[in-house]
């Protein structure tokens, strides 16, 4: 039986991102309105992690 490979979420969210740079501008939007709200740097930073 052939060994399935699995991708992180991370990496799709990354492969994402670089064919369609396009909508990085509205998901900073997002990610610091969501910080606005609840202040998790944790989640900001991860999210900034992903388009870095």
């Amino acid at each position: 039986m052939a060994k399935r490979t699995y991708r992180q979420f991370r990496d799709v969210e990354e492969e994402y991102f670089r064919n369609h740079s396009e909508e990085i501008d509205a998901y900073l939007d997002e990610i610091f309105d969501e910080y606005a709200q609840d202040h998790n740097s944790a989640a900001l930073l991860a999210s900034l992690r992903v388009i870095a």
